[in-house]
């Protein structure tokens, strides 16, 4: 197989910017913060737990209130 993607573009490709870069912890973990702080935008937390598929027994062992839980039971699902 020919390689046509220059050294540049390949760099350029797999350089990762730590501040966008994301995990699966870090997502529970900023669900977390944002449900803690109650005055917070809930919609960033609507958002991360759809965007990586968190379930409700993730975040309940994350420490989640059972009650915001039932908050986000539509995203869940």
């Amino acid at each position: 197989m020919i390689d046509i993607m220059g050294k540049a573009k390949k760099r350029i490709l797999h350089k990762t910017n730590s501040s966008l870069y994301m995990t699966r912890e870090s997502a529970v973990s900023k669900v977390f913060n944002i449900l803690n702080h109650k005055n917070t935008n809930k919609a960033e937390a609507d958002n991360l737990i759809t965007l990586f598929g968190l379930s409700a027994e993730e975040l309940s062992e994350a420490g989640v209130p059972y009650e915001d839980l039932i908050a986000f039971e539509s995203a869940l699902g």
